[in-house]
């Protein structure tokens, strides 16, 4: 996916490459507006297993899988365990959560640390000073996977650290502030190695993207984004999460609960804070949010274990039949729309969409459709089914997971450019790719920005690179080149055209005529 994925993921095999484990670079240029920790991270992927698409998101997967544990064990310390277990399934199965444990990004990753230093946090408070030497670490390390994203992170901490640090002490440990700065001591190798090589241009660039991101929008988000984007990309368990964050503050059975574990100012405090945080900073993104899910799955793990007490109860039986009767309704018409999936394609605004990714559509669909009407036919027949509660909340959850299945199984989510792998599939394509290094004849001033994400993806894509050339009456040292779709229109120039993809042109050696 470029332009981020790509970025990451052709930095990283530049490395490689190149032996230059300092120079975040592609395309024969650098940049250092972003820090260079998940290109390592990839760059090590690639060592291990071979440079691909797999290997480039296989940090982002482990990271994910060491986020689900780490939920269930501060789930664990700051609720029940029961209400931790649910917490890291319905975490597991969050719809913008899923779809980034299969990303080569930094989000993910940085989800993770964030994570790391909230457990070593609590495990500090009985288990010993040394597990606060690694919560101090994570700042560093976070600092060089997400660069100054990991401030907010830190001061969401604030509600914990002050607001209880009679009990834990932990700003008093001198084990909090060497971790912080031995986490620190890679971050001052790679700036201290780039600015001997570079000057300050690596200070000026770092500096000059945080006050870029903090002045700028995206995509012209206003200070409501996150108010229904978050609730978009986490639904139903961002909805469940309010709920549980609404009992957290007014039944007294949780609040007791909450009070008992003395880590209230942590469960609330922390995302509400980063909440906050997100929504004062200018730049908005939906992946930003990614750091507040692991807490919204714990409190809707309270929402729904709630529920299922008051299900088992019999108590608020019309809430129940109007939810039921909703969830229904939306199931109803999501099966409805399987079999009209033009009507798909006009919801999406898309007139562009195959049959065949259509069709892919329609089984999530499908899934979410069948799975959602389990929820009305179990409340039905609640009282022919024993532990009908029990299923009634797991189909919830079955439902989520299998529209993600789905989503991952279609290539919906995981093969984000399906035209451009049957392009390089193309026997004609392949016998150049395998064989042959290929130049890069690129006006980079001129390029729109689709175009720069097929360069960056067709980057990727070529095992061997040969120049990269921006004047196009010089000739590359080898005998293919892709080139651009505007230097491609340039009347008198001769080549050889092998193929061509969205205005790319794969050529055979080419010349200017006389």
């Amino acid at each position: 996916m470029a332009h981020d994925e790509g970025i990451y993921a052709t930095q990283a095999r530049a490395i490689l490459q190149t032996a230059d484990w300092i120079t975040p670079q592609w395309g024969g240029g650098y940049s250092f507006d972003r820090t260079i920790g998940i290109q390592w991270l990839i760059a090590s992927s690639y060592l291990g297993f071979g440079i691909s698409e797999g290997t480039a998101r296989l940090p982002s997967a482990i990271a994910f899988i060491l986020s689900v544990l780490l939920t269930y064990a501060i789930g664990k310390r700051l609720t029940t365990p029961r209400m931790a277990w649910l917490g890291a399934a319905i975490f597991s199965v969050i719809p913008l959560v899923s779809q980034y444990a299969r990303l080569g990004t930094q989000d993910m990753v940085l989800v993770c640390i964030e994570l790391i230093a909230i457990w070593t946090l609590l495990l500090a408070e009985t288990s010993g000073r040394s597990w606060r030497f690694v919560a101090g670490a994570m700042f560093g390390w976070g600092f060089m996977i997400k660069g100054f994203m990991i401030i907010p992170a830190a001061i969401a901490l604030f509600p914990y650290l002050i607001a209880q640090h009679r009990r834990h002490r932990h700003l008093l440990d001198p084990w909090l502030y060497l971790g912080f700065g031995i986490g620190l001591m890679p971050v001052i190798f790679w700036l201290g190695a780039a600015i001997q090589k570079y000057g300050t241009a690596p200070i000026q660039e770092l500096f000059g993207k945080l006050f870029h991101l903090g002045g700028q929008t995206y995509q012209g988000a206003n200070q409501f984004y996150y108010f229904w984007n978050v609730p978009a990309n986490g639904f139903p368990w961002v909805f469940f999460a309010l709920g549980g964050l609404w009992l957290a503050f007014r039944h007294p059975d949780i609040r007791a609960l909450l009070k008992s574990h003395q880590t209230r100012f942590l469960l609330i405090g922390y995302p509400v804070t980063l909440f906050i945080e997100l929504t004062l900073f200018g730049t908005k993104t939906h992946y930003y949010p990614l750091q507040l899910m692991p807490f919204v799955g714990l409190f809707a793990a309270i929402a729904l274990s709630h529920l299922v007490h008051l299900y088992t109860e019999k108590k608020y039986t019309g809430a129940f039949i109007g939810l039921n009767l909703f969830m229904g309704a939306i199931a109803i018409l999501f099966l409805v729309l399987v079999n009209k999936r033009m009507i798909i394609a006009q919801l999406l605004h898309s007139s562009s969409l195959r049959s065949s990714e259509l069709d892919k559509i329609a089984l999530v669909v499908l899934a979410v459709g069948l799975g959602w009407l389990s929820l009305p036919l179990i409340w039905i027949l609640r009282d022919r089914m024993a532990h009908s509660a029990n299923y009634w909340a797991a189909s919830w959850l079955v439902t989520s997971w299998f529209a993600i299945a789905a989503l991952h199984l279609t290539g919906l989510w995981g093969d984000y450019d399906p035209q451009l792998k049957q392009f390089l599939l193309q026997a004609n394509v392949q016998e150049v790719l395998r064989s042959q290094p290929v130049s890069f004849i690129v006006d980079e001033k001129a390029l729109s920005r689709d175009d720069r994400k097929t360069q960056l993806l067709l980057n990727f894509y070529t095992p061997k690179i040969g120049q990269e050339i921006e004047n196009p009456k010089i000739l590359p040292n080898t005998d293919y080149a892709w080139i651009d779709p505007n230097l491609a229109k340039i009347p008198g120039l001769k080549y050889e055209i092998v193929d061509v993809f969205e205005g790319w042109n794969l050529a055979k050696r080419w010349q200017q005529t006389k």
